[in-house]
């Protein structure tokens, strides 16, 4: 058994009111949470307990990413610049990356360090690749060489894989670029969606398991035909409900192709296709009109959302404070480009606390996101993006043990701190990552006093700088440089394609 001690437990952030305990402890007894209670009434009957956290800490649920794409060198590290989506996409092709097995051990380094406890990796499978189940098995366990919790979502893109509305795009490139680009634009819809379905059942039935959770994850709203959707849906009924996460309304340029095409919303039209439901997780989410965001909420579904990220992709801001008013399920991801390039779920969430703090002219009646509301994103609203609704979130009995000590030093002391100060609002305001002192992730202890117990970080760095070192091309390849030229002749293609639109939420300073 261990007994993890703080000053401040936050351990229900759906109570607002109650949810912090002080001078409390929680009794860890195998991979749940046994009980939660004064410190001196628990350790008074279990003084065996091995003890963790300390009268000066604050214990609270592991938080989770619910979105990322498990790079653990970021393009940043590589050199590659963020910009537009649509301008990234073309340079992120035939970039250096690190092989699966280092990837997943220091993406899951650099979260645990950070207080996070799971993360959902999305990942865009290869098509016809026979080695794809191979490369999901090496991620996922080596995720668990780390302790830490993963979900694993697997997805393609069956259309529009290069541009939106490839096919008519590809008649605009010159005959050597179409060449270079063909296999990505042509190749058997059917055959590539039989592909994912299979190779997706045999990852569901072979690497699920209680620390790995497989879900879906169909690349983009906008690279899914009707059919592949029809697919999904039965995947995802197949295996009791599957979360599906799909990148949706990230751009305006995505927003611009589903109204043209379908003649309504991208999400309206996933609606018309019956995935519009409680198992939907949309990524991004930033083009969301009024009408999705009262679609999203009366099906219950949920909106993983990136505030750093949307930054720096110059996406635009998620209309979440509004999300929240519709009843849409929003939670924490870091999709993998934080603000500081450091994974640090905890300035994630300040973001988020920050950047939603919406003015009106009625301060009486435009209330701004509480702490805990904010909270919730990573804990209990990221479970049930996760499928882990109702085991994940709390401190509470017969949760699993997934849970984090925090250092308050910095918080509270440095230098001073009025006593009476709301420690839910200290915390949001002042916690990183770095005061992360221990993580427990299934009742195990995979971080002690910031070092992690359970793989040699040292070692791990060194295997990734001379991996990176051997791999590492200075200048571009042929590829490279077509994909670049086929980036200027997508410039031509969308330029007066998408308008201002007076319905957006946010427009930066808008006229």
């Amino acid at each position: 058994m261990k007994l993890i001690r703080g000053k401040y437990l936050f351990a229900d952030i759906t109570d607002e009111k109650s949810g912090v305990l002080t001078d409390g402890a929680v009794l860890v007894d195998g991979e749940k949470i046994a009980e939660v209670g004064s410190y001196n009434d628990l350790k008074r009957r279990f003084p065996r307990a091995e003890e963790l956290g300390g009268e000066k800490d604050l214990v609270m649920p592991g938080i989770i990413d619910a979105h990322t794409h498990g790079r653990g060198i970021s393009y940043i590290q590589k050199g590659i610049p963020f910009d537009y989506l649509e301008n990234c996409i073309f340079s992120w092709m035939g970039a250096v990356d690190l092989p699966a097995d280092l990837n997943a051990q220091l993406m899951a380094v650099r979260h645990i360090r950070n207080g996070s406890t799971m993360m959902n990796m999305i990942d865009n499978l290869p098509l016809f690749d026979e080695k794809v189940l191979d490369r999901a098995k090496t991620t996922v366990e080596n995720y668990g060489k780390t302790g830490i919790r993963c979900a694993y979502a697997p997805g393609i893109k069956d259309v529009n894989a290069l541009a939106n509305d490839d096919e008519a795009f590809y008649e605009t490139l010159p005959p050597h670029l179409q060449k270079t680009v063909h296999d990505m634009v042509f190749f058997d819809k059917t055959a590539a969606q039989d592909y994912f379905v299979e190779a997706f059942r045999e990852m569901r039935n072979s690497l699920h398991s209680d620390m790995t959770n497989i879900i879906l994850g169909p690349t983009w709203a906008h690279g899914c035909t009707d059919a592949f959707y029809e697919k999904l849906r039965r995947l995802s009924e197949e295996y009791g409900g599957l979360p599906m996460h799909i990148h949706t309304l990230q751009t305006p340029y995505q927003r611009e192709y589903g109204e043209r095409k379908y003649g309504k919303s991208l999400l309206a039209h996933m609606k018309d296709c019956g995935i519009v439901d409680e198992h939907l997780v949309l990524g991004h989410a930033v083009y969301l009109t009024e009408s999705d965001m009262e679609l999203l909420g009366e099906a219950h579904a949920s909106v993983t959302h990136h505030p750093s990220c949307n930054l720096l992709m110059r996406n635009g801001i998620a209309p979440v404070w509004y999300m929240l008013q519709h009843g849409v399920n929003v939670a924490l991801g870091i999709d993998e480009k934080q603000l500081a390039d450091d994974e640090d779920v905890l300035e994630e969430l300040r973001m988020i606390y920050a950047l939603h703090r919406v003015p009106d002219y009625d301060m009486a009646h435009t209330p701004a996101l509480t702490p805990f509301q904010v909270l919730a994103m990573g804990t209990t609203n990221a479970a049930r993006t996760v499928g882990l609704d109702g085991k994940l979130g709390k401190l509470q009995k017969g949760q699993l043990a997934d849970l984090i000590v925090v250092d308050t030093h910095h918080m509270t002391e440095d230098p001073w701190t009025a006593p009476d100060a709301d420690i839910r609002s200290l915390f949001i305001h002042r916690a990183q990552g770095r005061f992360v002192k221990d993580v427990i992730i299934n009742g195990e202890i995979v971080m002690r006093d910031r070092k992690l117990t359970k793989i040699d970080v040292d070692g791990l760095y060194g295997e990734v700088r001379a991996y990176m070192e051997h791999a590492w091309r200075k200048e571009p390849t042929r590829y490279q440089l077509d994909m670049r030229d086929v980036r200027g002749y997508y410039h031509k293609w969308v330029e007066g394609k998408v308008q201002i639109s007076n319905d957006v939420f946010y427009q930066v300073n808008a006229r």
